[in-house]
């Protein structure tokens, strides 16, 4: 009887990734994620979760938290392996290119007075959670697929966007915008590189 070797091998390979993401999904915590992303990554989760502690609780800020960093292990495990289709990755392409738009939008809000604008920013949040979907949908489990809603329920959700972005005229003292001064000069220099103005700044 002959054994079909590459057949054999195809599964050991399948079995690999999915015990992959396994073992990572469950050691999705900030700490430990710190040993997969860079720096600047690990200070806007850190930030993300102060503020969602703050406006939330702690309990919710553990939970989107520990979504977002199951959902983009997951991602780059599928990716490292080379799993995605050629149509897949065109729309990971696109992903990443709205997720940048959305990035200069928030640090406009940020730089320009009263430029907050909720639908269009609603608008990319909801493209990009609509293209994640199309992209795990055909490799992860439903599962994976109710933590990207999850995250992008909260994320588009009016009173936390307000309180990110805006003061509420009845009560001043529920505005954040101190998270929003620590994490939008770290997400502009994500999109445009950091400036080498401040680096010689902070040196002298």
């Amino acid at each position: 009887m002959m054994v079909d070797e590459s057949g054999d091998s195809v599964k050991s390979h399948t079995l690999g990734i999915r015990i992959q993401k396994k073992i990572l999904g469950k050691m999705a915590s900030r700490s430990v994620a710190r040993h997969f992303i860079d720096d600047d990554a690990g200070r806007i989760l850190d930030i993300l979760y102060a503020f969602l502690k703050d406006v939330r609780n702690e309990s919710e800020a553990k939970q989107i938290t520990k979504c977002i960093i199951k959902i983009v292990i997951k991602l780059g495990i599928l990716y490292s392996n080379e799993k995605f289709s050629l149509a897949e990755k065109q729309l990971l392409k696109q992903m990443i290119k709205t997720f940048s738009k959305l990035i200069m939008t928030l640090v406009t809000f940020w730089e320009v007075a009263f430029s907050y604008d909720e639908r269009h920013f609603v608008s990319q949040l909801e493209e990009i959670e609509t293209t994640i979907i199309a992209i795990i949908t055909p490799h992860l489990t439903q599962k994976s697929q109710k933590r990207v809603r999850l995250v992008f329920s909260n994320m588009t959700d009016s009173k936390l966007l307000g309180a990110l972005f805006k003061p509420p005229p009845d009560d001043p003292s529920r505005f954040h915008s101190h998270h929003l001064d620590e994490l939008a000069p770290i997400l502009r220099d994500y999109v445009f590189g950091k400036d080498p103005h401040q680096s010689t700044s902070n040196a002298t």
